[in-house]
């Protein structure tokens, strides 16, 4: 159910988790309590302590609504990993992707507008946790615009006027906890345009 926790931070948990529908939203919390947004993960996608080396959670699991998961313990999904090659290709290429995503995130926090932050989050959260658009859309995201604004580094008023302007340029919309793109082409023209070219 919305809001029902998976596993919070700093809890000793030894698991891994396969999310089979929904959508998981992953938080830092400090020391007074405050929590950041630092991803949204949607049907597929692993996670879980038991991926690392220590059997502590670096992070706070929380369900965004109605959502299922696999869950298994370290051992025995290191041991299907070993008797299953699909699945740890799989796997692979799954943390390659998201140490790709850490990589794109952090160059835009320090060289990028929030114009610019906020259309490459958008770009990578389409295919972390996009789906159908239940609202008329090409694809929406799952993602409240404080959500948005935790994950880009900005403030609230920010992030809404940069929501604003895209959506008058036609990019995205918005409904009540989704974020829905308009013209998905165009979102993802515009945050390659941002990104260093290799």
């Amino acid at each position: 159910m919305p809001g029902d926790v998976l596993y919070h931070q700093g809890q000793t948990e030894n698991h891994i988790y396969v999310i089979e529908s929904g959508h998981l939203k992953l938080e830092h919390v400090n020391t007074s309590g405050a929590a950041c947004i630092s991803a949204v993960l949607g049907a597929g996608e692993i996670l879980g302590p038991g991926l690392g080396e220590t059997a502590r959670a670096t992070q706070t699991i929380t369900a965004k609504g109605p959502t299922c998961v696999q869950r298994h313990t370290a051992t025995a999904f290191r041991a299907q990993l070993l008797s299953d090659h699909a699945l740890m290709v799989r796997v692979i290429g799954m943390l390659a992707r998201r140490q790709e995503i850490t990589e794109r995130r952090l160059h835009a926090l320090m060289t990028l507008s929030v114009r610019g932050r906020i259309a490459v989050a958008l770009h990578d959260l389409v295919g972390q946790a996009g789906e159908h658009c239940a609202h008329g859309h090409e694809v929406d995201v799952p993602l409240t615009q404080q959500e948005l604004a935790e994950l880009v580094g900005a403030s609230r008023p920010v992030v809404s006027s940069e929501l604003n302007e895209l959506r008058r340029e036609g990019f995205l919309d918005y409904a009540r906890g989704h974020i829905c793109v308009v013209n998905l082409k165009a979102l993802n023209a515009l945050s390659q345009s941002l990104l260093p070219k290799c």
